[in-house]
């Protein structure tokens, strides 16, 4: 009996240690990154309008920064609950704020419109990442379905329809990427438009003036 309550202890004290490893050394490390690299991003953005690329008030300008700002603020509750949560809610936001941003950014030149898509396309990516690395169900999703794409590829390889460059490294780092985007495009969208959402309400609470009583 006491092998095996020395067994369970040990185990236990494992599963502590490794929680304690994520919760507070690997996880804070996790949003450290991502936020760098949001902020990287809002340096880049802010240059675009230095430069004169883009007006400083120009919505497209002003709700990208508050996006970023937004995803910066928020980092450390990005998860894939919350993923779950803002997905469910997404038809009951008042109004689709990241929408009306893409729109906006339509009616820029070609020039600008490009730069500011490839700032949003960076923070989308930086986000996604974030929520596949923070979650394992999320990183073996994306594992399975490269998995099937690549027996997919395998059989298809067996019928003389594919060759061995569909086996290569870059090719698998290439549909692992891809996926990674896809869940940018279908799942953290929910997310940036409820911060867009909130930091809007954020930002019209501080402009309003302050009565005295």
């Amino acid at each position: 009996m006491k092998p095996v309550i020395y067994e369970q202890i040990m185990s236990m004290l494992g599963l502590i240690a490794l929680w304690a490893f994520w919760y507070y050394l690997w996880k804070p490390q996790r949003i450290d990154i991502v936020r760098q690299k949001l902020f990287a991003l809002r340096s880049k953005l802010f240059d675009v309008a230095a430069d004169g690329v883009v007006s400083f008030d120009d919505p497209a300008y002003t709700q990208l920064r508050l996006l970023l700002n937004g995803m910066i603020r928020f980092a450390h509750r990005a998860s894939f609950p919350a993923l779950v949560v803002a997905a469910a809610q997404a038809s009951d936001a008042p109004s689709d704020s990241l929408m009306a941003w893409k729109k906006s950014v339509q009616k820029l030149p070609e020039g600008a419109r490009s730069q500011l898509l490839v700032i949003y396309s960076g923070a989308s990516e930086a986000l996604a990442k974030h929520l596949i690395g923070g979650s394992v169900l999320l990183f073996f999703y994306v594992l399975l379905r490269v998995l099937c794409a690549m027996a997919k590829a395998f059989f298809l390889l067996l019928a003389g329809k594919r060759d061995l460059r569909n086996f290569t490294v870059s090719r698998v780092r290439n549909k692992m990427d891809w996926e990674r985007d896809k869940v940018a495009k279908s799942g953290t969208g929910a997310i940036e438009s409820r911060v867009l959402h909130e930091e809007q309400r954020r930002t019209e609470i501080k402009r309003q003036p302050a009565y005295a009583h």
